[in-house]
């Protein structure tokens, strides 16, 4: 990890978010020697409490808009591209934006690229109909999301240098309004959309362990426990009362 790298982590302001933000932010510190910072997307309530204690341990915590609300529906995942655009904001021209979801753990220091990249996810498929179905709507011919298909098929933790990260983000969110039936992996097939329409190459990379097998031996520096079981879950934690 470079100097140059600037993690930013997009969040919802709830109390699942919150003790997801607290566990990011305690890894990063410990392990990284990094201070992370944590983009809010607005609610309509005041900041859940686990938001005002990371910013009393020191963390860096920037209230933004909602970008949930799209042209026909509200999707909540819009709200990565928003952090992008205002990420753009506070970084510098230099600064390698290491763009995250609250729910991972960094267990050592992970080699990120100095390019835009994104690590692999095997469930992105630009091969599904309501994919392809989506780059129709935005005009982008099947021969252009071939020749890129396989570097697109990743997620976060996305490396976007500061300079393009403004474009890219307008880029995202129109290319997550272009699905007709909405699926929780939008908003990553829709990151693969905005790179080709603006013309840009993504370097895939592989620094992520999933819990997809919970006893599997961790390999990766980075955990994203985007999964979950009968022995844990994340979605178990939903409200306050059950911290």
């Amino acid at each position: 990890m470079k100097p140059t790298h600037r993690i930013i982590v997009s969040t919802e302001n709830n109390a699942y978010s919150g003790w997801q933000c607290k566990l990011f932010y305690f890894s990063a510190v410990t392990r990284l020697k990094h201070q992370p910072t944590f983009i809010v997307h607005d609610s309509g309530m005041d900041w859940q409490r686990d938001f005002h204690d990371l910013v009393r341990a020191g963390a860096t915590v920037i209230a933004a808009p909602s970008y949930a609300q799209g042209p026909r529906d509200s999707y909540k995942p819009r709200n990565t591209a928003g952090t992008l655009i205002h990420a753009a904001e506070i970084c510098a021209a230099d600064e390698l934006i290491v763009l995250c979801d609250p729910d991972m753990i960094f267990l050592g220091e992970p080699r990120f690229p100095e390019v835009l990249s994104g690590n692999f996810y095997s469930y992105v498929d630009y091969d599904d109909p309501e994919v392809l179905a989506a780059a129709q709507n935005l005009g982008l011919p099947r021969s252009r999301i071939e020749k890129q298909k396989e570097e697109l098929r990743c997620g976060v933790p996305y490396v976007i240098p500061s300079e393009i990260a403004q474009p890219l983000g307008k880029a995202w969110l129109e290319a997550v309004d272009a699905f007709s039936k909405r699926s929780w992996i939008d908003i990553m097939h829709a990151f693969g959309f905005a790179a080709v329409k603006l013309g840009l190459t993504v370097k895939r990379t592989n620094i992520v362990d999933v819990n997809l097998r919970q006893d599997a031996r961790v390999t990766k520096k980075i955990i994203h426990y985007c999964y979950g079981d009968e022995l844990w879950e994340k979605r178990s934690f939903m409200r306050s009362e059950e911290h």
